[in-house]
């Protein structure tokens, strides 16, 4: 074997019952904190402490929190737990932190817990915007060492060439990740993976990755994935091709 990868395929926030602070402003909901598109953003005017709340009718294990292109440098936070919707059991579920920069933060547990009430706080902010809060669980899987996992990179430019033959490049934005995986998937593995597949919506959702790198980001699935119908000895090979988004 090689490394291994984990998938964070659900977000609790779309099955539960989402509470934000204030009122957001037009055209910026409280659903754009959990629509699985990190660029578009929610927005509130308000200068305020705000509180992100979901209650989750059924609880699912959680390990996993992120919180993707916000403006919360400087703001002392919390990840918190409660079994009584924050009446009198308050638990933290990782240390209070002050966010130092506006950078993607990533929160995760070393046992998943399954409680019924999260919660993000933030100290009081002028203007805040975020474009992603995800609460998940992962799942994580083997990777074969051989093959070697391709490490690839798609540029957002577009090249144009003049009459006289000139090329200039016009630039769109950044580039993305590319990463191919080899999976060797043993019973309990397989079905742990169908079941991260079956969270994608008919693999039309995006997702968190943790690579095999160590680094966390969101992606998506650039096929549907290979399972071949040979066996490694009783290991099913699974192939996962996936594209980063932005």
């Amino acid at each position: 074997m090689g490394s291994s990868i984990k998938l964070y395929t659900r977000n609790i926030f779309e099955s539960g019952t989402v509470t934000v602070t204030g009122t957001p402003d037009t055209g910026f909901p409280e659903s754009r904190l959990y629509d699985r598109a990190i660029s578009l953003f929610w927005k509130d005017t308000v200068t305020e402490a705000k509180i992100f709340l979901v209650n989750q009718a059924t609880a699912l294990a959680v390990d996993f929190l992120a919180i993707q292109k916000h403006n919360f440098n400087g703001k002392d936070m919390q990840w918190q737990w409660s079994t009584d919707d924050f009446s009198a059991d308050i638990n933290d579920a990782v240390t209070d932190w002050n966010q130092g920069d506006n950078l993607q933060i990533i929160k995760t547990l070393d046992t998943a817990l399954t409680k019924n009430d999260w919660r993000v706080t933030l100290a009081s902010i002028e203007n805040p915007l975020c474009g992603e809060i995800f609460m998940s669980y992962g799942r994580e899987f083997d990777v074969a060492a051989n093959p070697g996992t391709p490490v690839d990179e798609l540029a957002n430019v577009q090249w144009n060439r003049t009459v006289g033959g000139l090329e200039r490049s016009a630039k769109f934005g950044s580039e993305r990740r590319i990463r191919e995986y080899t999976l060797l998937l043993d019973s309990t593995d397989l079905t742990a993976f169908r079941a991260a597949m079956d969270d994608l919506g008919s693999y039309s959702k995006p997702f968190y990755i943790k690579d095999r790198d160590g680094s966390y980001w969101m992606c998506r699935l650039q096929e549907v994935p290979r399972e071949d119908p040979n066996k490694v000895d009783t290991l099913t090979i699974t192939t996962i091709n996936v594209i980063e988004m932005l």
